[in-house]
């Protein structure tokens, strides 16, 4: 009987062995193998994707980011929008290039996206941006013939990892939209290679 009980335990110990052993080599295509473990996060690059204006609907947009250590500068141009293109302020103020800067910081470990039972941080390509364009001043003449000041200033909160960003964008701005000044918002969608 003892000697039953300890071939049995030594064969299913080495069927134990023999399925970790071929595991080993094992693939997936499934899409959460696509998580770049371990890769900090970092945005730089040149992006392209949509910016859906709740007034204006989708425009095609460009952005060129470069992160150093999560400070962001960069070019974020949006075809035929009638407040951020560069067709809508070439007649008013002259070409503006959509001249951005902001900050992207990386997720926290033991947060969304990590196994806190593990030495390595699986959601350590994940994170959020936020960008602003640069402040503009509008210089207007008010009804009583004095000069009054308005800063105009466009700003983004995106988050998700270095190859896909999602998220809000609002503020104000100048163009020959009837919201430009008073206001826009929406959602922008980029990703890149």
């Amino acid at each position: 009987m003892v000697g039953t009980v300890k071939r049995v335990l030594f064969a299913g110990l080495s069927l134990v062995c023999i399925v970790a052993i071929s595991g080993c080599g094992a693939s997936t295509t499934s899409s959460a193998m696509d998580i770049v473990v371990g890769k900090v996060f970092n945005v730089t690059g040149n992006w392209t994707g949509t910016l859906t204006d709740s007034e204006y609907g989708p425009h095609a947009v460009t952005l060129r980011i470069n992160d150093s250590e999560g400070t962001l500068t960069g070019v974020l141009s949006v075809k035929d929008h009638v407040c951020l293109s560069v067709d809508a302020t070439e007649m008013l103020v002259g070409t503006w290039n959509l001249t951005i800067e902001g900050t992207a910081t990386g997720a926290a470990e033991n947060t969304e996206g990590d196994n806190p039972l593990t030495p390595v941080q699986e959601n350590s390509n994940n994170g959020s941006v936020s960008l602003t364009t640069t402040t503009f001043t509008e210089t207007v003449i008010d009804e009583a013939g004095e000069e009054v000041d308005y800063e105009r200033q466009v700003t983004f909160a995106l988050g998700g990892n270095s190859k896909s960003l999602t998220g809000t964008f609002s503020g104000n701005w100048i163009g020959t939209g009837l919201t430009c000044r008073s206001g826009i918002e929406g959602t922008l969608t980029i990703t890149r290679p």
